[in-house]
């Protein structure tokens, strides 16, 4: 059964202080993050490919979408893309 959105934004929460606070575990997420992410209950398709980027301070990471291959992009896709709300471990929110 997949996670709740807050479950699986919960446990990324999780992975995330821990790998403050543990520098074994970091580098096990930096290095296997599928077991990590599947350890804390996220199981991601084996066809998906995961990088583990470590932000840098002053540094900001930009992720851009796949172009949509054809047609409209659907409104799910566009929700996950397009909210308006930017989020990230610094503790800054942009919109």
């Amino acid at each position: 059964m997949a996670q709740s959105p807050d479950a699986q934004q919960a446990a990324y929460g999780k992975i995330i202080a821990r790998s403050w606070d543990d520098d074994d575990y970091k580098a096990q997420l930096l290095n296997d993050p599928r077991t990590v992410l599947k350890e804390a209950g996220i199981n991601v398709p084996a066809d998906i490919d995961i990088t583990v980027t470590e932000q840098q301070p002053g540094q900001m990471n930009l992720v851009l979408p796949a172009k949509p291959v054809e047609g409209e992009i659907s409104d799910e896709a566009l929700q996950t893309v397009a909210g308006g709300f930017c989020s990230c471990c610094c503790g800054e929110a942009w919109y």
